[in-house]
């Protein structure tokens, strides 16, 4: 009897097993961004002869919160105000009541292909900005509800901003564990400002939250008082530490940043600022 029971168990499990779906693999994206990603390609202003123009590229990955599509938001805001990037900025959002998600791998690298055609990737600047969930495999989340997406990794950026041959780069990645994306992406004229090291959580994200922690020291409060980036980068981080250390939370973030490139990066930003 015992015999026949186990059988019959193993049966059903087999029978279950079958007839469950098969689950689909995670997608890199379709090869060509939604019609929404494309509209802001095709009104992407040109470059000026003579003038060193900042571009600016913002993800907001994980469609589960609203709190990084409204953080893309404050963030174009203030690009717009202080560094003059109206027209020369696209933004991939993820979001639960879209039909399809504009952040995803390929997305990303057709955004950035499309950006270099139209600046001048001698002299310009590239503002990457990244803000979503990130895990301790140091993947960033890309998250939509009707389709399972790969994540970004640290490599698979580098690559893709080698191959989008553009020079000048400020990214700026908020997200746990970010500080994984300073080494890789580092270089003498590129600027990697992270919301935490490679070991530790950053703050600020969920349902209610208008914008990540690190984002709001450094866009909202920063950059209110600067136009260089490295400035705005060291007193976002002392902004970040002095909270952490008031609320006495002992796995407080401890953002990064490159320091290879300021002299470099803080002169031409300025000369792209109004």
């Amino acid at each position: 009897m015992k015999r026949l029971a186990i059988g019959l168990l193993a049966a059903a499990s087999v029978m279950l097993a079958q007839a469950a779906p098969a689950r689909a693999a995670p997608s890199y994206g379709s090869e060509t961004p939604p019609a929404s990603v494309v509209a802001q390609l095709e009104h992407l202003a040109p470059e000026r002869p003579g003038t060193v123009d900042l571009y600016a590229i913002l993800v907001g990955g994980d469609g589960s919160e609203d709190v990084f599509r409204r953080e893309v938001v404050q963030v174009r805001r203030v690009l717009e105000e202080r560094f003059d990037t109206a027209g020369r900025t696209v933004t991939l959002v993820n979001t639960r009541s879209a039909p399809e998600p504009e952040a995803t791998l390929h997305s990303l690298a057709y955004v950035l292909k499309r950006v270099a055609a139209k600046m001048n990737r001698d002299e310009d600047i590239l503002l990457l900005h990244l803000t979503t969930h990130g895990g301790s495999n140091h993947v960033l989340v890309l998250s939509h509800g009707e389709r399972e997406l790969y994540g970004l990794s640290p490599p698979y950026l580098k690559s893709l901003l080698e191959q989008s041959g553009i020079r000048n780069r400020v990214v700026v990645v908020s997200a746990c564990y970010s500080g994984a994306f300073v080494a890789p992406l580092a270089s003498p004229n590129a600027l990697v400002i992270t919301a935490a090291n490679s070991r530790r959580q950053s703050f600020g994200c969920g349902k209610a939250s208008p914008i990540t922690e690190f984002s709001r020291a450094f866009y909202l409060e920063a950059l209110a008082h600067t136009r260089s980036f490295p400035s705005a980068a060291r007193t976002a981080m002392q902004i970040v530490h002095e909270t952490r250390t008031h609320d006495d939370l002992s796995l407080g973030a401890s953002p990064r940043a490159s320091r290879v490139c300021y002299a470099q990066t803080r002169s031409r930003v300025r000369a792209s600022a109004r």
